[in-house]
C-alpha cells in the first residue's frame, strides 16, 4: 500500500485518485479550489462520470481532501500532477498551472519524492522540469511522465483496464516505483524516456482525430456519389489493420482533448521547425465539417433568421455532461 498525492482535482485528477484508492492506496487529493474540496468532503461530486460517486463512497476512508500542498508532501512519496493545460490563443498548451505547482515545491521537504505528470504537456516539458529540479537542488525529487488515456464516460474502466501503461523517466528506479502502482493490471507497461512518453499521448490523440476527419471526408464524397457512409465504414472496420473505432461520420471531433491536443502537436512541430501538413488538414476538415451543417440548413430552410432550431444532444459524446 502506498500513500499517493494528487494535485489538481479536476476530471483526470479525481478519477485517478479514486481509482488508486480502489487499488488499495491511501490517496491525498489537493486542489486550490476550497469550495470544491469542501463539497468533496461532504460527498458531493463536481463532475459527472458513471460509477465515480459509488467508487468514491466505497473508498471514502482511503481518500483525504485538502487545500494544503504541504499535506501532500508530508504524507506522500508519489505525487501526481493533474492540473489543467488549456490551449492559449496560439494553440500552445498553457503550462501556467504546472509552473504554479513547481514554484510551490522548494523548501517543502528534503525527503525523496517522485513527481508524476498526468497532465498533458508538450514534448520536452519533462526534461525542462527535471533540469530545473536539479538546478534548484531541492533534495531528492525525481520526475516521471505517466500520461493518461481516459475517455469521458468510460474513465473508470479505462483506468482499471488499460490498453497500456506508459512510464517515462530518466531515473529507472523512479519509473519502477510508479510501475508498482499498476502491478495488478493485466496490461503492457512501457518504460521509456520522458519525451517519448509525452509524444505517445499526443500521437495517439492526433491519430484518432485523423481517423475522424478522414471518415468525414469519405462521408462528404459518399453524399455526392450515392454511397452509404455507415456501410462503407462498417466494411472498412472489418479490416483488422483499420479497425472499427472512430469511423463514425458526423460534424467533427470536439471535447476537452482532441481539439487542444491536435493543435498543440501541430504547434510543437512548428516550434521545432517542422510543418505538420497532415494535422493542418485534419484541423481544417474538422472546422469545415461544422460549417457544412449550417450550409445544409440554409439549403433546405433558406435564411436562418428567426428560425427556431433544436439541438438534440449537446454533450460531445454519450455518458458525459461535458459541453466542450
Amino acid at each position: 500500500m502506498e500513500s499517493v498525492g494528487i494535485i489538481g482535482i479536476g476530471y483526470v485528477g479525481l478519477v485517478t485518485g479514486t481509482c488508486l484508492a480502489e487499488l488499495g492506496n491511501n490517496v491525498v487529493c489537493m486542489d486550490i479550489d476550497a469550495e470544491k474540496i469542501a463539497a468533496l468532503r461532504n460527498g458531493q461530486i463536481p463532475i459527472y462520470e458513471p460509477k465515480l460517486p459509488e467508487l468514491i463512497k466505497k473508498n471514502h476512508d482511503r481518500m483525504t481532501f485538502t487545500t494544503s500542498i504541504e499535506d501532500i508532501f508530508d504524507k506522500c512519496e508519489l505525487v501526481f500532477i493533474a492540473v489543467d493545460t488549456p490551449p492559449t490563443f496560439t494553440g500552445d498548451a498553457d503550462l501556467s498551472r504546472v509552473f504554479e505547482v513547481m514554484s510551490a515545491l522548494p523548501g517543502l521537504t528534503s525527503d525523496h519524492h517522485v513527481l508524476v505528470m498526468k497532465s498533458t504537456v508538450p514534448v520536452g516539458t519533462g526534461n525542462k522540469i527535471s533540469a530545473e529540479l536539479e538546478r534548484q537542488d531541492m533534495g531528492s525529487i525525481d520526475y516521471v511522465s505517466n500520461p493518461e488515456f481516459l475517455r469521458e464516460g468510460t474513465a473508470i474502466s479505462d483506468f482499471l483496464h488499460p490498453d497500456r501503461i506508459v512510464i517515462g523517466s530518466s531515473n529507472p528506479d523512479a519509473g519502477k516505483l510508479v510501475a508498482t502502482l499498476y502491478k495488478s493490471f493485466d496490461a503492457p507497461i512501457m518504460e521509456t524516456n520522458i519525451p517519448t512518453a509525452e509524444m505517445i499521448k499526443y500521437a495517439s490523440n492526433a491519430f484518432l482525430a485523423t481517423k475522424i476527419s478522414f471518415i468525414n471526408e469519405i462521408a462528404n464524397v459518399c453524399e455526392e456519389v450515392g454511397a452509404d457512409v455507415s456501410i462503407v465504414a462498417n466494411g472498412m472496420g472489418y479490416d483488422k489493420r483499420i479497425g472499427r473505432s472512430f469511423l463514425n461520420a458526423g460534424i467533427g471531433f470536439g471535447g476537452s482533448c482532441f481539439p487542444k491536443d491536435v493543435t498543440a502537436l501541430k504547434q510543437i512541430a512548428g516550434n521545432s521547425g517542422y510543418h505538420f501538413q497532415l494535422l493542418t488538414a485534419v484541423i481544417e476538415v474538422n472546422e469545415l465539417q461544422k460549417r457544412r451543417v449550417v450550409n445544409k440548413l440554409q439549403k433546405h430552410l433558406g435564411t436562418l433568421t428567426d428560425k427556431t432550431i433544436a439541438l438534440l444532444g449537446l454533450a460531445f459524446k454519450p455518458d458525459t455532461s461535458d459541453l466542450r
